[in-house]
C-alpha cells in the first residue's frame, strides 16, 4: 500500500477575486480524496460557485454507499449539478455561476477521478509529465484542428474561444463527464490544477517537479509551482491553484531490538 503526501497553494493572479477552491480529506484507513473547482459567473459569483460545488461533491460523495468508485464519483458529480442548480433556484441573481470539477480518490494503490471542464490532472512518472484527464474546452478542439494540419498552433493563443468550455457544472445539462482510473507506481506525482496553472509550459512544470522532488516537500513544490506562475507576471494571469499529491513507499519501520545476551 502506497502512501500520500498532499501540499497546495494558489496565487489570486491579475484578477480581484479568487474564484479556485480546493478540499482534501483523509480517513484513517488511508484513504483519500482531493477536489478542485475553478468557479465562473463573474466577480463575487465564481468563488460562490467553486465552494458550492465543492460543498455539493463532497457531501455527496460521503453520503454515498456506492462501492463501485468509478459509479460513486460520476452519480457524485450529477448530485452537485443538481445542489447547484437548487442554489440558483433559491438565488435567482447567481443564474449563469458555475465551475470545473476535478475530484481525485486515492485507495492505496489505485487513483480514480472524475473531472468536468477544462482544469488539468497531470501525472508525472519518471520523466514524463501526461494530462490524463480530457479537457472540456474549446482549446482541445483547435488542439485536434492542428494535429490534422488544418490550423497553426500559434493560432490558438489568439484565437476568441480558446478559453470556452464545452462542458461545466452550471446546474442544467452537463455535456461530458470523464471518470477513469489507473494504477499508481511508487514516486508517482499527480498534479491537480486550476487552468491558470497551465502559463507554465508542461516542460517547465516537468522540470521544476523533478529538480524539487528530490530533497523538498511535497508543500514547497505546491508553493515553487506558484511562485513560478508569479514570477512569468502576465498580465491578465488567472487565479492559479495546485495540490500536488506524492504516492510512495512508506518507510520500513525500525525494528526494536532488546539488549544481547
Amino acid at each position: 500500500m502506497l502512501q500520500l503526501d498532499i501540499g497546495w497553494a494558489q496565487s489570486i493572479g491579475k484578477r480581484d477575486y479568487q474564484q479556485d477552491g480546493i478540499a482534501k480529506m483523509v480517513w484513517p484507513n488511508g484513504f483519500a480524496l482531493a477536489v478542485l473547482s475553478d468557479g465562473m459567473g463573474g466577480a463575487v459569483h465564481g468563488e460562490i460557485a467553486s465552494q458550492e460545488i465543492l460543498k455539493g461533491f463532497t457531501d455527496s460523495f460521503c453520503a454515498s454507499e456506492e462501492d463501485d468508485l468509478d459509479v460513486r464519483l460520476h452519480d457524485s458529480v450529477l448530485a452537485t449539478n443538481e445542489h447547484i442548480a437548487r442554489y440558483i433556484e433559491a438565488e435567482p441573481a447567481c443564474h449563469g455561476m458555475g465551475g470545473t470539477l476535478v475530484a481525485t480518490a486515492f485507495t492505496g494503490e489505485h487513483l480514480y477521478w472524475a473531472s468536468v471542464g477544462d482544469s488539468p490532472l497531470w501525472l508525472l512518472r519518471g520523466n514524463r509529465i501526461t494530462r490524463i484527464n480530457q479537457d472540456h474546452s474549446k482549446k482541445a478542439e483547435l488542439q485536434q484542428l492542428v494535429a490534422a494540419g488544418m490550423m497553426a498552433e500559434e493560432d490558438i493563443a489568439v484565437h476568441p474561444q480558446r478559453n470556452q468550455l464545452t462542458s461545466a457544472v452550471m446546474g442544467f445539462n452537463i455535456e461530458s463527464i470523464d471518470v477513469n482510473h489507473l494504477t499508481l507506481q511508487s514516486d508517482d506525482l499527480l498534479l491537480v490544477a486550476s487552468d491558470g496553472v497551465e502559463t507554465i509550459a508542461e516542460d517547465d512544470l516537468l522540470t521544476l517537479c523533478t529538480t524539487l522532488v528530490v530533497d523538498h516537500s511535497v508543500q514547497t513544490i505546491a508553493e515553487q509551482i506558484i511562485a513560478f506562475v508569479e514570477h512569468l507576471d502576465r498580465a491578465y494571469q488567472d487565479n492559479a491553484t495546485v495540490m500536488v499529491l506524492k504516492f510512495s513507499q512508506p518507510a520500513a519501520a525500525e525494528t526494536e531490538q532488546g539488549p544481547v545476551a
